[in-house]
């Protein structure tokens, strides 16, 4: 069975929801889009808020090719061009990896809400997306498309109480049914 909008109903930003809804207008019938159907131009609304990772095989690794403003502004040095093992602590980069991997190995779409960032000194309230792009060749996921807002900035979700927990919710591309985790 087909995933649609239905399946993401509890995406909360609405760039999000329109995020979403491209990228399955994107799938052409496939399970995944191709990295071939990035286009920033379907989705000028959350430019800012959007990275782009390429998935580095052997061993596998997530190496940063876009990063706008609102994502550049939570981190101290650049992204572009480095892997998030090489911008995050080891424990950090274990949970993180391990989403990033569902996304890669389902392939799966992320959704994250709550308590992000949650390494940092002050975390932040906020809101991620996480979509899978195969190369058109081999059908491998090779790219990571990431949407994430977050409450450092006024251009993000606002101001409000950072959450004690985040929920992850993961939605398998084959249409299998959907679950969530709460982590703390």
């Amino acid at each position: 069975m087909a995933i649609s909008e239905a399946d993401f109903a509890h995406v909360e930003d609405d760039r999000f929801r329109r995020l979403v809804s491209y990228w399955l207008a994107a799938r052409s019938g496939r399970p995944v889009p191709s990295v071939d159907a990035i286009d920033p131009s379907q989705f000028r609304q959350i430019l800012e808020q959007v990275w782009l990772c390429d998935v580095e095989e052997n061993p596998r690794a997530y190496r940063y090719r876009l990063a706008g403003d609102h994502i550049r502004a939570a981190y101290s040095v650049p992204l572009v061009g480095r892997t998030l093992a090489e911008l995050t602590e080891p424990e950090v980069a274990k949970r993180v990896l391990g989403y990033f991997d569902r996304v890669v190995d389902g392939p799966t779409v992320v959704h994250i809400v709550g308590r992000i960032y949650t390494e940092e000194v002050r975390p932040a309230r906020g809101e991620r997306l996480i979509l899978p792009f195969a190369d058109p060749r081999t059908g491998r996921i090779a790219r990571i498309l990431g949407a994430t807002v977050h409450s450092w900035e006024s251009r993000g979700i606002g101001p409000g109480d950072v959450p004690i927990r985040q929920v992850r919710t993961f939605t398998p591309v084959d249409g299998n049914p959907s679950w969530c985790e709460n982590w703390l």
